[in-house]
């Protein structure tokens, strides 16, 4: 006990001496600087303030550049301006037209919070459209926008007597879709003056005060944004209060005024965008009062600071000791056990632990080790079902399930067990397990040809799966190895089942991704083909089906969907070759089969169109298409190439689409690192709450756009903020980790040496201009 209790004596002493040191010299920095701080307090609060106002300046900027943008776009686009000479919009065709100019307005409120809504005005018909609703003049006042101290009347002959060019109205409270506001309206025409129209984007004037907000403008203060006029747009600080802007004696920079008895330090900065005005004043007595607080203060602080920081030492101290010290006890002592343990040797300790851990990792390797069935079977599952979009994918999926499938060539087989029918009962299903592994432990240990491979998948109730894949200098000569093979291999696979079996082998194939065609290809011979005892084992080569009959599988179907939704041309091409390969040529079908093959194609073209989500309309030429290919005028071979041109534009639309929304996702992710590198809990879930998605996702689709990690593209970017910062301004290290994300200066130390090769205070020392 006595031996423990020094221990934990000498531990806690060493963990106190660190703690002590760092507070007596901070304590001595401060205690040197604080006289030298009291005299730069208001110049610092001024550079603070101005940097609060251009920051705010800086990001209303580009919050009304993109509100000019939309407009700008609007005002241009053909279905807009085709409505300002239509005086009947509910008459002939309008409706439809109107219809279809509602559906090509964008939601901006789903992506930019800054904007309320958005509306257009056609001064020829008084029709009023947003993203969701049309209306008259009259109804959308009483039902959509209303503004408190303003009626009809004034705000309709506000609206269109005038033309207005990138114009703002200053804020107003207004009740729009029954919620209360307060807005500013941001005002551009189109078209000519007497038949045009105006349209009018709603910003949350509220974002705007909150964003002012930020500037302190405690006991009195004030912040303001005025246009270029001078006209008052937004504010905070300044309630029922009616003031003169040009009145007042405000210079660029800073200047002083008396405001309400009171003496203010104004700041101003003007926008070189719109020439905007933006404007925060502080009482001046809050700043001297500062400084006289810090003055006064200091001494009685650096005494006070000095005992409760030794005792928050010791405390911290022990605090610390106790887990290490709990550690110790932990671990086990050298050979013999009665020596004491040496401090100086505290992280070998530690280390030889952690590597004993280390060394458990095949315990845990072997539980992962069972998994890899369950893996498998997933992947020969999607594999033979056609759920793979491409090579890449498949080759990333072998990898993770463990499974390696050689040669250029496959094909696949399905055993169907004969005598087992449904409903399965408990004893049928356990026979049928041990039937599947004899016919597994067959082909295991059957010498099979050097270059054609075999792996043996189970597909539930009576059917296994056999995956042939191998070399050969034709796919001509791997079939006949594959058909030796079988050949072989069948005897001995009906000596392994009770009943006997029937077996079904599809066609060479040459790309993983299209084995669920020969896969396919062997069900269809499973159920058209005419078994029988003499023939048990058929080739869809050379089976003879005997019902007429077009070949379009439930999983071909399901795999051209996919492929269409996710844009794969060259795959969709592809596979539409193989349709008409097997529906063509030596297997030519009746002309009514090929009519219902065309009318099933028409189902598919519209199971592809379904709705995604994304508010397009993709399916109006379509439509078109599949009311033209039911005609029974139409041949069928026609309606057949048409339709499959049609699935090919609208995999090229879906290819585009998905091009947009990643390059458009990848630079919204990259401007939202750009701007909150700062915060420490930026993280790969903040991002993924960011762009409403997953982190897995946002993980691999960060990775592909940029080809970097996201972490290392974070550090990077925060180590490019810091090593200007260094090199260019006196601040202390610390402050500079805080800047740039760093919870602490001992971990920003440690990243910028591994990013950089050397310390931060090196690198300073390297790149700051010397004095001459």
């Amino acid at each position: 006990m006595r031996k423990a209790s020094g221990e934990r004596a000498t531990l806690i002493f060493r963990f106190f001496i660190p703690y002590a040191l760092i507070l007596l010299g901070s304590l001595l920095v401060g205690w040197f600087a604080y006289h030298k701080t009291s005299a730069l307090v208001e110049s610092e609060t001024k550079k603070s303030n101005a940097a609060a106002l251009g920051q705010i300046r800086e990001a209303l900027d580009r919050r009304f550049a993109e509100v000019e943008t939309i407009a700008e776009q609007m005002s241009s686009e053909s279905k807009i301006q085709s409505f300002q000479f239509v005086k009947a919009p509910f008459q002939n065709t309008n409706p439809y037209r109107l219809w279809d100019l509602e559906q090509s307005l964008f939601d901006y409120r789903m992506s930019n919070h800054f904007i309320v809504d958005y509306y257009i005005a056609y001064k020829s018909s008084g029709m009023f459209i947003s993203p969701r609703k049309v209306y008259n003049a009259q109804q959308f006042y009483s039902l959509q926008l209303r503004y408190d101290n303003m009626s009809y009347d004034e705000w309709y002959a506000q609206l269109f007597n005038q033309y207005y060019y990138k114009t703002y109205k200053p804020g107003m409270p207004v009740i729009y879709e029954g919620k209360a506001y307060s807005v500013v309206s941001y005002m551009q025409s189109f078209g000519t003056r007497d038949s045009g129209g105006v349209i009018t984007v709603l910003i949350n004037n509220r974002q705007i005060q909150e964003m002012l907000q930020h500037i302190d403008s405690e006991q009195g203060g004030f912040a303001y944004v005025a246009d270029q006029n001078g006209n008052l747009i937004s504010h905070t600080g300044l309630e029922g209060q009616s003031i003169n802007l040009k009145a007042l004696p405000i210079q660029e920079g800073f200047s002083q005024i008396q405001w309400s008895g009171k003496k203010m330090l104004i700041t101003q900065t003007t926008s070189s965008y719109n020439g905007w005005t933006y404007v925060s004043a502080q009482p001046e007595t809050v700043v001297l009062q500062k400084a006289n607080y810090i003055k006064d203060l200091t001494l009685t602080v650096f005494l006070l600071a000095l005992i409760a920081g030794l005792l928050v030492a010791g405390f911290l101290a022990y605090r610390s000791s106790r887990p290490v010290f709990k550690l110790l006890q932990l671990l086990p002592l050298k050979p013999g056990g009665k020596e004491k343990r040496p401090l100086g040797n505290l992280m070998d300790d530690i280390r030889s632990s952690v590597s004993a851990l280390v060394e458990s990792h095949d315990a845990l390797n072997s539980r992962l080790e069972a998994q890899v069935p369950l893996l498998r079977n997933v992947f020969f599952d999607r594999l033979l079902q056609g759920g793979f979009t491409s090579v890449e994918e498949v080759e990333a999926a072998m990898e993770h399930s463990r499974i390696e499938l050689c040669g250029s060539y496959l094909t696949a087989a399905i055993i169907r067990l004969r005598g087992y029918h449904a409903p399965y009962n408990e004893e049928m299903l356990m026979e049928l397990d041990i039937v599947k592994l004899n016919i597994r432990d067959v082909i295991s240990s059957s010498s099979t040809a050097e270059q054609v491979f075999v792996q043996v998948h189970d597909l539930g109730e009576n059917k296994l799966a056999l995956l042939f894949h191998g070399e050969g200098g034709s796919s001509e000569y791997f079939m006949d190895m594959v058909k030796q093979l079988v050949h072989h291999l069948y005897g001995r696979l009906q000596d392994a089942s009770n009943a006997g079996l029937l077996l079904a082998v599809g066609t060479c194939q040459t790309r993983l991704t299209e084995i669920y065609r020969a896969f396919g290809e062997a069900e269809f011979i499973l159920l058209h083909a005419a078994w029988n005892e003499q023939q048990p084992l058929l080739f869809y080569d050379d089976a003879q089906v005997p019902v007429p009959a077009y070949f379009y599988p439930a999983d071909v179907e399901q795999r051209l969907i996919q492929l269409v939704r996710s844009g794969n041309k060259p795959e969709t091409a592809r596979l539409m070759e193989q349709i008409r390969d097997k529906n063509g040529g030596e297997h030519q079908v009746p002309a009514v089969v090929e009519r219902l093959l065309a009318q099933e194609l028409c189902g598919t073209l519209m199971k592809c169109c379904e709705p995604s989500g994304s508010g397009e309309d993709l399916i109006s030429h379509e439509v078109e298409v599949v009311l033209k290919a039911s005609d029974p005028a139409l041949s069928s071979p026609e309606a057949i190439h048409m339709l499959f041109q049609t699935l090919l534009q609208l995999c090229q639309k879906y290819e585009d689409r998905k091009r947009s929304h990643n390059d458009s996702l990848a630079g919204k992710l990259i401007e939202y690192i750009d701007l909150h590198y700062p915060e420490p809990d930026l993280s790969l879930a903040v991002l993924a709450q960011e762009a409403r998605t997953s982190e897995a996702y946002v993980s691999f689709f960060f990775k592909e756009q940029t080809g970097m990690n996201f972490s290392d593209y974070l550090e990077n970017v925060r180590m490019e903020e810091a090593k200007r910062l260094l090199a260019h301004s006196g601040m202390p290290v610390s402050e500079i980790a805080a800047l740039t994300g760093y919870l602490s200066l001992n971990t920003f130390s440690r990243a910028f040496k591994r990013a950089n090769g050397f310390s931060a205070t090196e690198f300073r020392k390297e790149n700051q201009p010397r004095e001459a």
